[in-house]
């Protein structure tokens, strides 16, 4: 099973198990945690705040919170709202974020993403007008479920694919969310594929018989999207069809035992193919090596390289928006969407195993193919900045980070985290540094999960690669610095923080 923030008794020990769709006519109902669930609904994001202290000072933990929020975005949203969902998929990096931090300032990433879900709750109506609502699930379907909610995905019908969902869910989450996986693919999209992963991690929170709920939202979303698709008149992803071919050609629709590692520069030969071949050819490379005997893990790391060296080549953004200026990479940039992504597939192929898997990682290279040709695929774009590295100090390197990360200098800063990981300085030290301007400012709907992302890169990378991925956040967190997140100065007034 995907490892977790949080295990999965937890969902157990909060008492969430044995969801009750009952209680008010036509509304989800969740049992002893709906009143926490509803006041998250309710109450204005201001408002919030102080009534969250209350609850942590009267015991509720920080998971219990997540949980609840988690259940009143999906229940008012239903993967159908753009800042509804970043909302969500930051709920589990933020409490992963808490456990990094001690006193009261371990509840200030949870709190921050909770006032910014209030936000965008009472935006769209809060209550009354939730977009999940009881579904009855088709007690007289036995047939291929996957192929099943496929089918009703591309053609729209939302009404049949929650049924089946809700039937299959019968079977347990893991069963659910692995017949979910063919739509997931279906329609290319950095936020369909995020949302299942942390969907399914979150499912780790709130126990099993809440997962319909979670997985109900990433099948609206994909309906959605493809139906959209079809009105804009745009064309199927290639992947519809050269998935299939793929699968059959090397063999890959049954689990393959992995029989080998890639060496050092086989692994580097790879991550370099997908950073800067075409679509076509990156997924064909890791169909054949999967097809080998290469392990996943091997082809996931891989994947994850190739999807951060988008991100330390990118020149950045060739035209400023607000809040997001000329040069910038965080928030919704290439590189930044793509490690995310990497890092989705990685998770999803984890916790799926079999075909699924190899479908997974497939897909997931040519994902991130195709998209360097603006970058310098040789050097990264700091590069010009290490011989100043190289003249700081080795006790000096995270001062001076502080220093270039507070004028936003996004090279330098890539320039010292590269330089400190070369001489195999503390990590922990400089994460402390970097968690800093992640929980401080807004990243733009972002920050908290992309901090998510490269701390556990990091953490399941060979040394030879891994430090790549803290280059990566220290470029990420200057370019956003300084922009203030909204809900922080009231989240750290009732946490008197």
């Amino acid at each position: 099973m995907l490892a977790s923030v949080v295990g999965l008794g937890v969902g157990q020990d909060l008492g969430l198990n044995g969801v009750l769709f009952a209680g008010e006519v036509g509304r989800l109902n969740f049992g002893d945690l709906e009143p926490l669930v509803s006041m998250m609904q309710e109450t204005s994001a201001d408002a919030l705040m102080p009534r969250l202290k209350a609850e942590l000072d009267r015991g509720t933990n920080l998971s219990t919170l997540i949980t609840a929020a988690a259940l009143a975005n999906a229940r008012t949203f239903g993967g159908e709202d753009y800042t509804g969902y970043h909302c969500f998929m930051a709920m589990v990096p933020a409490l992963a974020m808490s456990r990094q931090l001690s006193g009261s300032r371990a509840a200030l990433p949870v709190l921050k993403v909770l006032h910014r879900n209030a936000r965008r709750t009472q935006a769209h109506g809060g209550r009354r007008n939730e977009v999940l609502l009881p579904v009855v699930p088709d007690k007289s379907f036995a047939g291929d479920a996957q192929a099943y909610l496929l089918a009703a995905g591309r053609d729209g019908q939302f009404d049949d694919a929650e049924a089946t969902l809700a039937s299959v869910s019968g079977q347990g989450p893991e069963a659910a969310f692995a017949a979910l996986q063919p739509l997931v693919r279906d329609n290319i999209d950095v936020h369909q594929v995020v949302l299942a992963y942390r969907s399914f991690d979150m499912m780790q929170l709130t126990g099993p018989d809440n997962g319909q709920v979670l997985l109900r939202q990433v099948l609206r979303q994909c309906i959605n999207r493809d139906e959209s698709r079809r009105r804009q008149g745009r064309q199927a992803p290639a992947i519809r069809t050269l998935l299939p071919a793929l699968m059959d050609a090397h063999g890959l629709n049954g689990e393959i035992e992995a029989t080998k590692a890639l060496s050092p520069a086989e692994f580097e030969e790879l991550a370099q193919l997908i950073f800067t071949a075409d679509r076509d050819e990156a997924a064909g490379a890791v169909a054949a090596q999967l097809a080998s005997g290469v392990s996943g893990d091997d082809m996931g790391e891989a994947l994850s390289l190739a999807a951060v060296r988008l991100l330390l080549h990118d020149p950045g953004r060739s035209r400023g928006t607000e809040g997001k200026p000329k040069g910038s990479v965080h928030g919704a940039s290439v590189g930044l969407h793509a490690a995310d992504t990497a890092n989705a597939w990685r998770g999803i192929a984890t916790a799926t195993g079999g075909s699924n898997a190899n479908a997974c990682l497939v897909t997931a290279a040519w994902h991130a193919a195709g998209q360097s040709g603006r970058m310098d695929r040789l050097k990264p774009h700091h590069a010009s900045e290490r011989e100043f590295a190289s003249t700081v100090p080795p006790e000096k390197l995270l001062g001076a980070l502080g220093e270039t990360l507070r004028d936003g200098d996004q090279k330098r800063s890539c320039a010292l985290v590269e330089r400190y990981g070369e001489l195999d300085r503390d990590p922990a030290a400089l994460i402390a540094v970097l968690i800093e301007p992640a929980l401080e400012y807004d990243g733009a709907l972002h920050h908290e999960k992309y901090f998510h992302t490269a701390t556990q890169e990091y953490a399941r990378s060979r040394p030879e690669s891994r430090w790549n991925h803290l280059v990566a956040l220290a470029r990420v967190m200057a370019s956003g610095y300084g922009f203030e997140a909204e809900g922080l100065a009231a989240a750290k007034s009732a946490l008197a923080v």
